[in-house]
């Protein structure tokens, strides 16, 4: 049995029944499929749908479009998917980073054939166009996600749109229309801050700072990208470099309590800090 499995071991992929040589679907590819004999250990079949959020795990046949899956599972099957010729059947084993509710692994098995998939250009033939609506396709789903508290799926989408966007670098050579070159660092720059936004929930202080000095490279007064590295300095103990950022936070926005508060908080930790620099000096300079 021919087997495949993911670099991180979390994908398993055994083929049942051979398929026809072809290329492989690549991302938005729509690919038809079908789902049968799904088994799950550590979890039951409700949960599936309401703790791993599927869309695409549920005995049934249906078209999915590669790229779209908004879920760890859906991500891994889309995955799978992309390894399979037409025609092809496999056995999937999922290995879950979810845990089950008694502490176990959550393991998926089923199986997945491949009936058809339409083929789409690679993403060095996209147009700038088609990348920049894709991106921002994905951004919409991404805040979509978050503001549904899946910060996690969120961040995947945010950052597959970023992953996007990069491959048109450097944009100054592509000599593009005026409007859609904006429009391409305009979303860019709203991506830096939503992975921000993302990292800022799991306290990735040092990731925060390096996307919003990203951000600050191109819009210099951009007010969350000042608040996020304001407070990622703060948190990180690096006072002096906190205060100027959240200053000029609440000199841009005089009424933004939020930020008047982190600069109340972390100026007070600078003044106690130059203080004791100075009556460190001072005895040093009596001895």
């Amino acid at each position: 049995m021919d087997i495949w499995e993911s670099r991180d071991k979390t994908i398993k992929k055994e083929i049942i029944k051979k398929g026809i040589y072809s290329n492989k679907p690549i991302e938005c590819c729509e690919c038809q499929i079908i789902i049968q004999d799904v088994h799950i250990t550590g979890m039951n079949v409700t949960d599936l749908k309401n703790q791993l959020q599927t869309e695409i795990l549920d005995d049934t046949e249906k078209t999915i479009r590669i790229g779209e899956a908004n879920s760890e599972i859906d991500r891994k099957i889309e995955r799978g998917i992309q390894m399979m010729m037409i025609a092809e059947e496999s056995l999937f084993t999922i290995y879950m980073s979810t845990l089950s509710k008694e502490g176990e692994k959550v393991i998926v098995t089923f199986n997945v054939i491949l009936k058809y998939f339409k083929p789409f250009k690679t993403i060095w033939n996209w147009t700038p166009e088609e990348k920049y609506e894709i991106a921002l396709k994905y951004k919409e789903v991404g805040v979509k996600l978050f503001k549904e508290s899946r910060h996690i799926d969120a961040f995947h989408k945010f950052s597959k749109a970023c992953k996007i966007l990069i491959t048109l670098e450097p944009i100054p050579d592509l000599e593009l229309d005026k409007s859609l070159e904006k429009n391409i660092n305009s979303l860019r720059i709203i991506l830096y801050n939503n992975l921000a936004g993302c990292h800022m929930l799991n306290k990735n202080y040092e990731h925060i700072i390096k996307l919003c000095n990203k951000i600050l490279e191109k819009d210099e007064n951009n007010i969350k990208a000042l608040y996020r590295r304001g407070v990622a300095y703060g948190k990180l103990r690096n006072v002096e470099n906190a205060v100027p950022d959240l200053k000029k936070v609440i000199t841009l926005e005089p009424h933004n309590a939020v930020a008047k508060e982190q600069f109340l908080i972390y100026n007070q930790k600078l003044q106690e800090a130059n203080q004791k620099c100075k009556d460190m000096i001072k005895r040093m300079f009596k001895t």
